[in-house]
């Protein structure tokens, strides 16, 4: 049984050049700099004052419709209770 080598050993590795890590180096700054342009949109849209003030009002008509639903249903069991009673 002969072991295989799964890679070829003999290919020759490529020399890089100073030319090549040069322009190695400009396409990472320009994804750097893409990648920081695209942090601050991002953070400007998500802490604008349109996007905190709709998500306040969004909750506190969430907190009114909540407690106008406990108000009925409580006068719904009120009723209902007035109503089982009188049949005595």
């Amino acid at each position: 049984m002969e072991i295989v080598p799964t890679s070829n050993t003999n290919t020759k590795k490529k020399k890089i050049g100073l030319d090549d890590l040069i322009a190695h180096k400009a396409e990472l700054k320009q994804q750097i700099y893409n990648q920081r342009v695209q942090i601050s949109v991002s953070s400007k849209k998500l802490f604008s004052l349109e996007t905190l003030t709709t998500y306040i009002f969004g909750t506190i008509q969430n907190s009114l419709t909540l407690a106008d639903g406990v108000m009925m249903g409580m006068k719904l069991v009120q009723t209902m209770k007035k109503f089982f009673t009188k049949k005595k």
